[in-house]
């Protein structure tokens, strides 16, 4: 049995942008700790001594590499140590390699093996299976507003920092795709 949708918290008069604001930065609050909470949970099935950041980690590398650990860090505002020490965990649990990049052998350069793509990809499906649960009962015009609305609200991010490690990740990545 599914629960029901619940209402918005708090109905405000029209025009209470603020008010409205508010509200969202509440629903996001608890959409971030259910999400902390599956990390975890999807981490410890693809290892037992993996964390929900060593996931998050992975699951960056996966998608956008090869990256640099300063490029993970940047991006995902995560403190470099604890960035290089979930890294290091990866390449433990054989989930990530590391090379050198080709014009500069100080910068390492960081790919998911094939293993963590066969992984994630098993995790991915429980992850679509879980979202499709949790969306039963929307109709396609609520999903469509609800993914244009996600979609223009992350458009307005600030880009990440651009620094010479994110540039060599970025310069090896295209030269890889040609």
């Amino acid at each position: 049995m599914h629960e029901e949708q619940h209402a918005p918290r708090h109905e405000h008069p029209e025009g209470s942008i603020a008010a409205y604001i508010t509200d969202i930065i509440s629903e996001f609050s608890e959409v971030f700790a259910s999400a902390r909470t599956n990390w975890s949970r999807y981490a410890e099935t693809v290892h037992p001594e993996l964390s929900g950041g060593g996931l998050m980690v992975l699951q960056f590398i996966l998608r956008k590499g090869p990256v640099t650990a300063t490029g993970i860090s940047q991006v995902l505002d995560m403190d470099k140590a604890l960035v290089s020490r979930q890294i290091a965990r990866l390449r433990e649990f054989n989930l990530v390699e590391a090379r050198p990049a080709p014009d500069d052998r100080r910068v390492q350069l960081l790919t998911g093996t094939a293993e963590s793509e066969e992984i994630m990809a098993e995790v991915r499906t429980r992850w679509a299976h879980s979202y499709h649960e949790r969306f039963e009962g929307w109709n396609a015009s609520e999903l469509l507003v609800l993914r244009d609305a996600l979609h223009r609200f992350n458009a307005g991010t600030v880009p990440p920092n651009d620094g010479p490690a994110t540039r060599c990740a970025r310069g090896h990545r295209e030269a890889a795709a040609e």
